[in-house]
C-alpha cells in the first residue's frame, strides 16, 4: 500500500502528544537526547548515530575530527509536521565567520526513487526537497531568494543539487542547491518558511545542533514508501542519512473514535514510533 506524506487525522496505536511539545530552539530535552552522554531519543523518533571519531580524526567517508562529525539525526511526525534535528560538531560558519574555508550544506529530503550521487551508476542529480541553512551556497556565495524570504529555514521543491567540494570513496555528495536567481539554469522554488535552529547555546562548541519543524502540507501530497533525510558540510568529511517510511493516517472506524479520543485527551497531535533503519 502506498503511504502519503501529509494527513489530517489521528492514528490508532501510537503514543499522544500535545502540539507544541517540540520547539525548534537548539535544545534536545523534548526529544530525550543530551548530546555527549545519551544518544537515544525517547519519543520513538527514527534516528542516525554515528558518534565516534575514529583514529586520526576520521568520520567516515573523510578526517577532520569532530569539528567535522556529522553525529546524530532525528525525525518524527505528527499527522501535521515533520520534526527534525541534527548534532554536529560543524559550527555555524557562515553567521560566525566567513573566513572559514569549508560551510555549512543545506538539509535534503530525497522520496523514491533515491537520489544516485554522481560517480555513481546510473546517477540523478534530483531531490524533491531542501531546508536551507544559511544565506550561502557551496562556494559561500550569497544565495536565498531575495528579500524577506532569503534565509536559513528557507524551504524549497523541485531541487537540483550542487556537489561537495571534496570527494570520498570517488563519490560527489550534494550540499547545496541552485535557488532561483543563484545559476542561469536555476529551479529551485520557494514554498515557504519553517521554524528553524542552528546554534550551540545549550550543549558547547564540540555539539552544534539544527533543529526544525516543517508543515507536511509543503510536501505537497507526494506519495512515497520511502524518504531519506540527508546533511553535510561543503568538505563531506562526514555526512548523515537517515532513511524512515513516511506516516499513514488512517480514518478510525466509526467503533474507534471514542478510544482515539480518550486515548489522546491530553494532546492534539500523534506522532509514529519508528526504529532506526
Amino acid at each position: 500500500m502506498t503511504k502519503v506524506l501529509g494527513c489530517v487525522v489521528l492514528v490508532l496505536g501510537f503514543s499522544c502528544v500535545a502540539f507544541g511539545d517540540f520547539v525548534a530552539d537548539g535544545d534536545l530535552s523534548e526529544w530525550g537526547v543530551t548530546p555527549g552522554s545519551d544518544w537515544q531519543n525517547d519519543v520513538g523518533a527514527a534516528q542516525w548515530l554515528e558518534t565516534w571519531v575514529g583514529y586520526g580524526g576520521y568520520v567516515g567517508p573523510g578526517y577532520g575530527g569532530q569539528k567535522f562529525n556529522v553525529e546524530a539525526m532525528y525525525a518524527t511526525t505528527d499527522c501535521s509536521y515533520l520534526y527534525y534535528a541534527i548534532v554536529t560538531g560543524f559550527a555555524d560558519t557562515a553567521s560566525h565567520d566567513k573566513d572559514e574555508t569549508y560551510h555549512p550544506g543545506d538539509i535534503f529530503f530525497d522520496f523514491d526513487p533515491a537520489y544516485v550521487p554522481s560517480g555513481s551508476d546510473n546517477p540523478t542529480g534530483t531531490m524533491e526537497y531542501a531546508v536551507e541553512t544559511t544565506t550561502y551556497d557551496h562556494e559561500h556565495k550569497k544565495g536565498g531568494m531575495a528579500g524577506e524570504n532569503e534565509g536559513a529555514g528557507s524551504f524549497y521543491s523541485n531541487v537540483t543539487v550542487t556537489l561537495a567540494d571534496e570527494k570520498w570513496n570517488h563519490v560527489y555528495y550534494p550540499v547545496g542547491f541552485k535557488r532561483i536567481g543563484d545559476k542561469k539554469n536555476a529551479v529551485a522554488t520557494l514554498v515557504g518558511q519553517t521554524d528553524f535552529a542552528y546554534n550551540d547555546d545549550y550543549y558547547g562548541s564540540d555539539h552544534y545542533v539544527i533543529e526544525g519543524i516543517i508543515p507536511l502540507s509543503y510536501f505537497g501530497g507526494l506519495t512515497a514508501t520511502s524518504w531519506t533525510m540527508s546533511w553535510t558540510m561543503t568538505c563531506a568529511n562526514d555526512i548523515g542519512s537517515l532513511e524512515d517510511e513516511p506516516p499513514m493516517c488512517e480514518v478510525p472506524e466509526p467503533g474507534s473514535l471514542l478510544l482515539v479520543g480518550t486515548a489522546c485527551l491530553f494532546g492534539i497531535g500523534c506522532y509514529l514510533r519508528r526504529r532506526m533503519k
